[in-house]
């Protein structure tokens, strides 16, 4: 019987591979991380928005969000302002260094999806989309009560067999 694609293992490795790649091309070119250039792009589309608004949009914690852009001011990237509508909440807003380095980040990142879909077909470059699209939606849809214990599904370990090697 084949093996079913380990999905949870594989897309943990290439996420991790893939921030790793960005994070040294980004950090040898403009001295900011993947999270802080994430920042910046989300801020080029959406000037202004609460640091709530960013970590909603980023997929991170208030506190980490809080810590990124701690440093991203100490770098003169990002600069935050106290919201006119709400007293408790913050603006983020890009300084000219940050729109700079986001809008030159660009081209990098627009060569890196290049060479990580090189060698796949049209059709195969939109059935990645389709599978990355439909993993978020399901993921974002299911909750504990959606996943049962069963004594069907092998050993619990086969997930975490990959590239040759126990993890």
């Amino acid at each position: 019987m084949p093996m079913e694609p380990r999905v949870f293992h594989l897309l943990h490795l290439s996420y991790k591979a893939i921030f790793r790649a960005a994070d040294r091309v980004l950090m040898t070119r403009y001295g900011i991380s993947a999270a802080q250039n994430a920042v910046l792009l989300y801020l080029l589309k959406h000037e202004g928005a609460t640091m709530g608004q960013v970590a909603v949009a980023l997929g991170l914690k208030n506190a980490a969000t809080s810590g990124l852009v701690d440093r991203m001011e100490k770098n003169d990237l990002v600069e935050r302002r106290p919201s006119a509508s709400d007293g408790r909440a913050y603006e983020l807003y890009l300084r000219p260094t940050g729109r700079d380095t986001a809008e030159q980040s660009k081209s990098v990142i627009r060569q890196s999806n290049e060479r990580l879909l090189e060698g796949f077909t049209g059709d195969e470059r939109a059935l990645m989309s389709r599978f990355f699209e439909t993993i978020i939606d399901r993921a974002d849809h299911f909750g504990a009560h959606d996943i049962h214990d069963t004594d069907d599904i092998g050993d619990t370990n086969d997930e975490f067999q990959g590239r040759g090697k126990d993890i």
